[in-house]
């Protein structure tokens, strides 16, 4: 399995450098390193072959080849995989009185409250489109499902905008998940007719 930084990490860690924020850098990153770990480990309980791992700046993203023909149960285990180690750190933080405890307890419920949420690709995201979805209809789910992340995201990022300056990390972080679910429902049919001709080379 490989580990992969994604190129939206440098200008966010860089701004964190230029603020004076190096040690939060390091804190953000061992966090992000732990949440991926919990999703991994889901995968290879699920017996899932991970390719790789994309750590991003709410958590990362598991490159798993023909993930949608694993049961509901396992990919629901590995969306929560990620939030249940997050939720675990914090816990283990919160008993402990270790150096840069305050931060790394606010950097734990950041990225659980964050990943939580009901928008793809975040895990909350990714869980709650799994439990809706019909394997009859999952392409029209899925679409609905795209849709309404792009919906919440927009207005999220309107709201965002009237904090401008101080928002304006969490106004990239808006953005790049806007642009994500816009490329992911621009080409959706393409996914879908690929896993349709996945699925008929199987049961052949």
């Amino acid at each position: 399995m490989r580990i992969k930084l994604h190129p939206i990490l440098l200008p966010f860690f860089a701004f964190l450098a230029l603020t004076g924020g190096l040690s939060l850098y390091a804190l953000i990153f061992l966090s992000l390193l732990v949440h991926e770990a919990g999703h991994v480990l889901a995968a290879k309980w699920a017996g899932m072959r991970v390719r790789s791992c994309t750590i991003l700046p709410y958590g990362g993203e598991l490159s798993i080849p023909k993930r949608y023909l694993y049961s509901k149960k396992a990919r629901i285990s590995v969306a929560l995989g990620g939030p249940i180690a997050t939720a675990l750190l914090l816990i283990i933080v919160s008993f402990n009185n270790v150096p840069g405890s305050a931060e790394l307890k606010k950097i734990q419920l950041a990225i659980l409250l964050l990943n939580l949420l009901p928008i793809l690709p975040l895990d909350g995201g990714q869980a709650l489109s799994t439990l809706l979805e019909r394997k009859e209809k999952r392409q029209q789910s899925k679409s609905l499902f795209l849709m309404g992340s792009i919906l919440l995201l927009a207005a999220g990022l309107l709201v965002l905008m009237n904090g401008f300056p101080d928002t304006l990390l969490y106004m990239c972080l808006a953005a790049f998940l806007l642009f994500q679910n816009i490329s992911s429902y621009r080409y959706r049919k393409y996914e879908y007719a690929y896993e349709r001709l996945i699925e008929k080379q199987l049961t052949r």
